[in-house]
């Protein structure tokens, strides 16, 4: 799962890793108190509170909660606003609600000192672009300060959950409406590593208050959202491609014979997919199960399941390539691109809805790679009731835009490598 800095407090601020999650609404970390809460498992270690200046437990006799309701706790000699969250699998955290300075993103490996106002450099000049310029962004956030947690937030390697959903709680729309950013949409744009370390890991980038269109290869293409507060799309159908490919379009059209697994659109209407950026890996209704399966087993030979395999390289891009259509944001369609030939419309496999958006997620996403058996298992679940999740492993080789201004989420297809992008470095070998 992607995640990325934020560093709290001063006069020094302290590092917090954490979950870069669109279907949660709350940021929160554990701090120095919290009893068994993984520090051993996490990057970082707790948050120590007294070793800032500007850290505030939010007394609710005489403010109003922003997260949770308000309480008596034990630790403290004022009611507080005390907030819990839940999770599917098990995982759970109870957090006071608490008020401090933070910014997202920089340097990995240490703080960036607030300038004294005298010495501050224009907001002109920093632009975003460096990870220097991350304390421009900064802000008086309200977070989750942990006390307890469960599951797996104890032994995940971030330290916490960053909530991005539309909610006044979550850490953009905070942003927005403290004048920090000046319009109510981000951007996740994720790459894929093998392995991941303490150390941190460059796989993608956020863009707050809009998108990076030099992270594009193809153009952004729109999906309308048709959740209000969570991101979802409306599904129309789902194919497999033979021969696999990483875009969206065909390298070869007459090798590459794409498949559609069966299942009407009218049955998809009913289903809630959201894009969730915290979930690591994508999931789908268990009654689809036998259609996709049957297709696989027509293009591969076997029939799909999520045991691990294993492969060689080139048996790996073999494997065939999922293909999501979604439904287009209607306002946002361009005429003058054509659907046949530009990556990410749906016009080679569907002539009546030329203008859907086409989601490709190739083999190289979809299958997790383990280092210990050398084996790679299917990330693609069968598994719910109904409706689902298109998780980090469909949102990778994507820069993402969730534009909350306008309803719609966008598509482009990209490498996200920010490192080469602030570089400068041109790789005329990345597709």
């Amino acid at each position: 799962t992607h995640y990325v800095d934020v560093w709290v407090g001063k006069p020094y601020p302290q590092r917090q890793t954490v979950i870069v999650d669109t279907g949660s609404t709350v940021t929160a970390f554990p701090c120095a108190g919290c009893n068994n809460c993984g520090e051993e498992y996490h990057t970082d270690e707790y948050f120590h509170t007294q070793e800032s200046k500007t850290y505030q437990v939010t007394d609710c006799e005489s403010s109003r909660c922003n997260l949770g309701s308000c309480t008596t706790l034990n630790d403290y000699n004022h009611k507080v606003c005390n907030t819990r969250m839940s999770y599917a699998e098990g995982s759970s955290w109870s957090a006071v609600e608490a008020t401090d300075v933070m910014y997202a993103g920089g340097p990995h490996d240490g703080a960036l000192i607030h300038l004294d106002e005298a010495e501050a450099v224009s907001e002109e000049k920093h632009i975003g672009d460096s990870p220097q310029d991350a304390y421009v962004f900064e802000l008086n956030m309200s977070f989750g300060c942990q006390y307890r947690i469960t599951g797996l937030f104890k032994t995940q390697l971030a330290t916490g959950i960053m909530g991005m959903e539309d909610s006044p709680k979550s850490f953009w729309k905070q942003m927005y409406n403290q004048g920090v950013i000046d319009e109510k949409r981000f951007s996740l744009c994720f790459s894929r590593q093998p392995t991941a370390s303490r150390e941190g890991t460059e796989a993608g980038a956020m863009t707050i208050g809009g998108t990076d269109t030099r992270f594009h290869s193809t153009p952004m293409l729109y999906a309308r959202n048709v959740q209000s507060t969570s991101y979802g799309i409306r599904l129309k159908a789902i194919y497999l491609r033979k021969n696999g490919g990483e875009s969206a379009l065909p390298d070869n059209a007459e090798e590459q014979v794409v498949h559609n697994i069966g299942v009407g659109e009218s049955t998809m209407a009913n289903w809630r997919i959201i894009v969730d950026s915290g979930t690591t890996d994508t999931y789908l209704p268990s009654s689809i199960h036998s259609q996709f399966s049957n297709v696989w087993k027509e293009i591969t030979g076997h029939a799909f399941n999520n045991s691990p395999m294993n492969l060689s390289p080139e048996e790996l891009l073999a494997l065939p390539t999922v293909l999501f259509q979604v439904e287009a944001h209607q306002p946002s369609i361009d005429e003058e691109l054509d659907p046949e030939t530009t990556p990410g419309l749906s016009g080679l496999v569907d002539a009546h809805n030329p203008h859907d958006i086409l989601i490709a997620m190739p083999a190289s996403h979809y299958m997790e790679w383990s280092e210990k058996s050398d084996m790679y298992t299917p990330r693609i679940y069968m598994s719910e009731r109904s409706g689902g999740v298109l998780g980090a492993n469909t949102m990778q080789g994507h820069d993402v835009h969730f534009d909350s201004e306008n309803n719609r989420i966008g598509w482009a297809e990209s490498d996200c490598d920010y490192m080469g992008l602030i570089s400068g470095v041109a790789d005329t070998d990345r597709s």
